[in-house]
């Protein structure tokens, strides 16, 4: 029995060996540095630099404490149910060759062998499922699961019902490490209390950024600057960015219209470009105050400024082609292959269908507002994060579990996701590598995303959508402010009481 466990952990050693192997650091600028980002926000060395790519790593510091035979229990969604996402894989077992499935194997026998536990996923074919068995299961007082991965919109309707913990009274989460998310910390939380988290142990919030995407072949042929060039500049901003967008738009059929049939400068569905072009000029609908509580946010000039620049830019004439308004989503996934956009703006993880795609393609971060805004800002929608319920038996065991599963990914699970599947099997070029470095350094969530879907951000698309919605902004807002402030005023009393 000793030899068989032996051999079992020199195999697993191996094997950590030999899937770190072909892995380097990519070498990329951000908008304010030389070093790399990775997902997770740990730097690495430039590795042209000629110093160390590598930088010792920080032992975990847990106790020795084990849990022999206790089974992990995990609810989640199954990868069929979020194909946008593309990765939402938790346990694994067996590896197959493929490199996240065989990371996320690894690094759960690592963490299982640590503890003396197994890692247990229930899969649930839908959100709202989550929700609702989650929902009927700590209400009753059940202990049914360790760890919920459920959207934040609807994981927010836990925490407002006290059914999950703050991570911040978890023993032996240090949430400062770089393998917990900052971003969804800084942002998602309220009144210090952070009921939503993520961290290396998930890919899903990652999943979840959205990227620009542009067209080699069109760029070239327009005789437009190279869009790298620009942003390494510090120059991509709305007017250069409509610019450029307003020379590719072309009525290629000659018909007289502009429709699916054609050429347009840019290509996305609202939902998307309105927070990404409004989290790239660094606005958000609802603010925090130095006590971390919300507040009304767009009632400033600035907002309504990029929000009428915004809508008014991308409804003028015939630049964008929005797929919400012809009534078809997925009629991009034909057209930007197809050279018909000169840009498209999409979640990161859907570039993995433009592998085939003839003409090259470039992956950028979304344009500042002007030159005077000092960074790039990048837009991530609301993503599944970790939850843990009320009913937990044991906070420190779940506490180190989940410390040792965030910390144990970064080399496995991140390192292959980033460097091997984002880095190798969607970006063609190194500008496109660095780009992403520029995007996971700089995300930024939507507030209104996770906390007030009906009351702004939906309402709020739905008057972006409206081509006359650059005039009616301030009316909207003055319309809307009574009862989003309502939504906020009953927010903060819940999740601070």
């Amino acid at each position: 029995m000793k030899t068989k466990k032996a051999a079992k952990i020199i195999l697993l050693f191996f094997l950590i060996f030999a899937l770190m192997l072909p892995f380097t650091a990519a070498c990329g600028p951000s908008a304010d540095s030389d070093k790399n980002v990775s997902p997770s926000g740990g730097e690495n060395n430039n590795p042209d630099s000629g110093e160390s790519q590598t930088q010792e790593k920080e032992l975990l510091d847990l106790p020795d404490n084990t849990y022999p035979g206790y089974a992990f229990r995990i609810m989640n969604i199954q990868q069929s149910e979020m194909p946008w996402i593309d990765v939402t894989i938790i346990s694994s077992e067996e590896e197959s060759g493929v490199e996240v499935n065989d990371a996320v194997h690894i690094r759960n026998l690592k963490v299982e062998e640590r503890f003396g536990i197994s890692i247990k996923e229930i899969a649930e074919s839908s959100q709202s499922t989550i929700y609702s068995k989650a929902n009927k299961s700590i209400q009753a007082g059940s202990d049914d699961y360790d760890l919920i991965m459920n959207n934040a919109a609807e994981a927010m309707n836990l925490a407002k019902k006290h059914l999950l913990v703050d991570y911040n009274e978890i023993p032996f989460i240090d949430l400062s490490k770089p393998y917990w998310d900052k971003d969804i910390k800084r942002d998602l939380s309220v009144g210090g209390r952070a009921y939503l988290m993520a961290g290396d142990f998930s890919m899903m919030h990652y999943g979840l950024t959205v990227a620009m995407y542009f067209n080699k072949k069109l760029i070239n042929n327009l005789g437009l600057d190279s869009p790298y060039t620009i942003i390494n500049d510090g120059k991509w901003t709305y007017d250069k960015f409509f610019e450029m967008a307003s020379e590719a738009s072309a009525d290629l059929n000659g018909d007289g219209k502009y429709d699916k049939n054609d050429r347009f400068g840019y290509m996305s569905i609202t939902h998307i470009w309105s927070p990404s072009f409004l989290a790239s000029a660094g606005q958000q609908t609802v603010l925090k105050d130095a006590d971390d509580m919300h507040y009304f946010g767009m009632d400033n000039e600035k907002f309504i400024t990029v929000y009428q620049k915004m809508t008014e830019m991308l409804h003028s004439g015939n630049v964008m082609f929005d797929a919400d308004d012809a009534g078809d989503h997925r009629l991009q996934d034909d057209m930007f292959p197809n050279d018909q956009a000169l840009f498209w703006s999409e979640v990161i993880h859907w570039a993995t269908i433009l592998r085939n795609m003839d003409s090259d393609f470039g992956l950028i971060i979304h344009p500042k507002f002007d030159e005077n805004q000092s960074d790039y800002q990048n837009y991530t929608g609301s993503p599944p994060v970790m939850c843990v319920p009320v009913t937990s038996q044991d906070l420190d065991r779940t506490g180190m579990i989940l410390e040792a599963l965030c910390y144990e990914s970064t080399d496995t699970v991140i390192k292959a996701y980033y460097d091997v599947l984002l880095k190798t099997k969607i970006s063609r070029d190194d500008e496109s590598e660095a780009m992403l470095d520029i995007m996971f350094g700089n995300r930024f969530y939507n507030i209104a995303d996770t906390y007030y879907q009906s009351q702004i951000h939906s309402p709020l698309n739905g008057s972006a959508l409206s081509k006359k919605s650059n005039a009616d902004i301030v009316g909207w807002i003055d319309k809307n402010r009574g009862k989003i402030e309502a939504a906020i005023d009953k927010t903060n009393n819940e999740l601070s009481e």
